[in-house]
Parts: structure tokens; sequence; C-alpha cells
């Protein structure tokens, strides 16, 4: 590829280039950036680190967020996790872990769709004709909604959700601020105002339960009991 035809593939227009500062990093680029950090990824000897958090605070239309699912994905197979629920769940893991801002609608929009159509394409070669459940198809939309936001790192005050996955399919989530923490470096989930569920969420209820969930009297008190 000459200089040119790979600028073209770097660049959507120079009017984008001198409004937003838009150069996408190239495929190779972001390979050889990732291979730096392989032990974030799953492996050969450890196939469920599935769950290692990444943040992309400009990302473009996605290049290094769509590689870092590609290869959590990777490991994420019904040999491994059979066909129901668990894999499911292991694919809404991997997905949960990944979070990126940037300050185009464009691509905020062009980086789910493009997250999505690598799950569809996952899921096509690995469930082949078995379909998933209308519970996980939602869960990718909240998921991608909550995780691929909108917003300026730098100048916005930009709310992100934490997703700790539990048994069962179900996730614990903490809704938290991007920040400086007070006595350190950006923070992914710097707890300011955090609001938190009460109970698990399964996956397959997230879409119905865009706010925290809480405990009832009953179940707070069957946690202290088992906490005692």
């Amino acid at each position: 590829m000459d200089w040119e035809s790979a600028a073209k593939v770097q660049i959507k227009s120079r009017e984008r280039v001198r409004e937003l500062a838009e150069v996408y990093t190239h495929k190779r680029e972001v390979e050889a950036m990732l291979d730096l950090v392989a032990d974030m990824f799953p492996s050969d000897e450890d196939p469920a680190n599935t769950d290692r958090k990444f943040f992309e605070p400009a990302c473009g239309s996605g290049n290094f967020i769509e590689e870092i699912l590609r290869r959590k994905l990777a490991f994420v197979t019904t040999a491994k996790y059979g066909k129901g629920e668990r894999y499911e769940h292991r694919i809404l893991r991997a997905l949960a872990s990944i979070y990126a801002v940037d300050i185009s609608a464009d691509n905020v929009h062009e980086s789910r769709d493009r997250m999505r159509a690598l799950i569809n394409s996952h899921l096509d070669m690995d469930l082949n004709t078995v379909n998933v459940t209308a519970g996980f198809a939602s869960a990718v939309d909240v998921i991608l909604s909550t995780n691929i936001v909108l917003g300026d790192t730098v100048n916005d005050r930009i709310e992100l959700v934490e997703y700790k996955p539990g048994r069962g399919g179900t996730f614990m989530r903490e809704w938290s601020f991007l920040g400086d923490a007070p006595d350190g470096p950006l923070d992914l989930f710097f707890e300011m105002e955090s609001k938190a569920d009460g109970v698990p969420v399964h996956y397959a209820d997230l879409a119905d339960r865009p706010g925290p969930s809480k405990a009832s009297a009953k179940t707070k008190t069957a946690a202290s009991e088992t906490v005692a």
C-alpha cells in the first residue's frame, strides 16, 4: 500500500482532521500495540482471562476496541462454555470489560455497530444454527450504550457503569464517574457520588432495569445472615 492509500484508510476527510483532530490508527499498529500487553488477554494457559478492563479515551470508529473484543472472543467458544446461559454470559463479560469515549456521535454509533457486528460474526461461526436468547441480544445493546459513550474525556463529566460478573448469568453494576482520583492519575471508576445494585441482576433483565436494583428487606436480612 502506498502512502496516499494508507492515508485514506486513516482519515475520513480533511475536514474531520481539522475539526476533530481525527486520524485513525492503522490495523498493523493496533495489533502491534496490543501485542505488547498480551497478558491482558485470554491465552491457552489462561483461557478464562476475559474480564481485564480496557479504556479507550478517544476511540474514533473503534479500531482498538474491536480488536480487543476479537482477541477476547477467540477464547469464548461453545466447546468450553456450552451453548446456553454460561456461554452468553461469558461473551457479555468480555464486552462489558471494554470502555470507550469519543467526541463524535458518528464515531460512537459506528463503534457500537462494529462491536455488535463482531459479536454476531462470532456467533455465526461458533453457534452455527443455534440462536441466542432475546435477553442476550438486549443485554448487548444495553452494555454498548453504557460502555461506548459520547463525550470529551478531558473536559466532560462522564458516567460509566462497571459490570461485576456473578453466578447464574448475573452482574452487579456500579455507576461512577471517570475522573482524577484524589491521590492519583485518571481512574476508570472514580467513586464519586456512586450508586450500585443492591442485588445481582440477570443479563436478560438489564434492559428492564436501567437503574440500580434495590434489595428488599428480606434479601438484606438473608445477606446479613449469610455474611454472619
